[in-house]
């Protein structure tokens, strides 16, 4: 019995020798610090320098055209957060963070319906409901839509309806990662790809804000 329990203690600090020789190794190493880059909530940045959020937003208008830009501004600082990053983005090995940290970014932008697309003679909706990110952690583009028919007794949130060549003022939020400091490069943030949010990271695709 004496044996066998000398036995099991040799194999149960055997056992620890190598879990504490993981623990120090350098791959474990590295990815307690990944863990701890990318779960330290970012510094808040200077009120005083608010962001040019139009390249941002250019992101968020559908390619075709049909949404026009007329102006856009920051509403409030821009809010320190841990964001989830796009699915090809995070790291290949397994416990590895699937996170960054990053920041929510409050606007209020003016946009216009420009209607394309309709053949000539072709009657051209009086309105058409706009669609785009307007509630809390959501990754929303703006779009445009047909007006939903209200159904009696289900009560909902009124659609923002844009009649053709008219301007309407709207507020939301997007979304930027933190970058690490480089050298010889300005601090900037990288804007979460709305555009192709299930591709790989291209760096001549990220949309960069400076800071």
């Amino acid at each position: 019995m004496t044996g066998c329990q000398s036995d099991n203690e040799a194999a149960a600090e055997k056992l620890q020798q190598v879990a504490t020789a993981a623990a120090n190794s350098p791959e474990a190493k590295a990815r307690e610090a990944a863990w701890r880059i990318a779960t330290t909530t970012p510094p808040q940045l200077a009120a005083d320098k608010p962001l040019d959020l139009r390249p941002a937003l250019e992101q968020l208008l559908p390619q075709d055209g049909y949404l026009q830009l007329v102006s856009v501004k920051a509403t409030g600082a821009a809010q320190p957060a841990i964001l989830l990053l796009p699915i090809l983005w995070r790291p290949i090995k397994g416990n590895y963070p699937p996170m960054a940290p990053g920041y929510r970014l409050p606007f209020e932008a003016v946009l216009k319906w420009k209607p394309m697309g309709y053949a000539p003679g072709e009657k051209i909706p009086a309105a058409m409901a706009l669609d785009g990110p307007w509630e809390p952690d959501t990754l929303n583009t703006f779009s445009l839509r047909e007006p939903e028919v209200t159904v009696p007794g289900q009560a909902g949130t009124a659609p923002i309806l844009l009649k053709p060549g008219q301007a309407v003022t709207v507020r939301g939020v997007a979304y930027a990662y933190a970058t690490p400091p480089a050298a010889g490069q300005a601090p900037r943030l990288v804007l979460y790809p709305y555009r192709n949010p299930l591709g790989p990271p291209d760096s001549r695709k990220m949309v960069y804000l400076p800071l």
